[in-house]
């Protein structure tokens, strides 16, 4: 059988093992949390309306709200963001559903 794998070990013996990369919390901006908030809800308004468009169905906006809100927390995690900040994307486009409901826009 082979041991070349072993021969690479024994000949660097020094050498240590990489470390991951040090976390650092990215620095909050306003712009940033737009695009958080804008992309999630272009996306899912330009994948969801035109499918109930096609079938002459009426858009539910609750539900969309909702995958807008779920969507913005998933990339708001992924930008290693707080947890303050996660859940205020999340809560955002449900809470301005719930405003535009009450006034009667909805």
């Amino acid at each position: 059988m082979s041991d070349h794998l072993n021969d690479v070990a024994q000949a660097a013996p020094h050498a240590q093992p990489l470390s991951p990369p040090e976390f650092k919390v990215r620095p909050v901006t306003l712009t940033y949390l737009l695009v958080l908030q804008g992309l999630p809800t272009l996306g899912v308004l330009a994948l969801g309306a035109p499918s109930y468009a096609l079938f002459n169905q009426p858009i539910p906006w609750m539900e969309m709200s909702l995958v807008i809100g779920g969507v913005a927390f998933f990339l708001t995690y992924l930008s290693s963001y707080p947890w303050r900040y996660r859940i205020i994307e999340a809560l955002l486009a449900p809470a301005t559903w719930l405003i535009l409901h009450l006034a009667g826009y909805i």
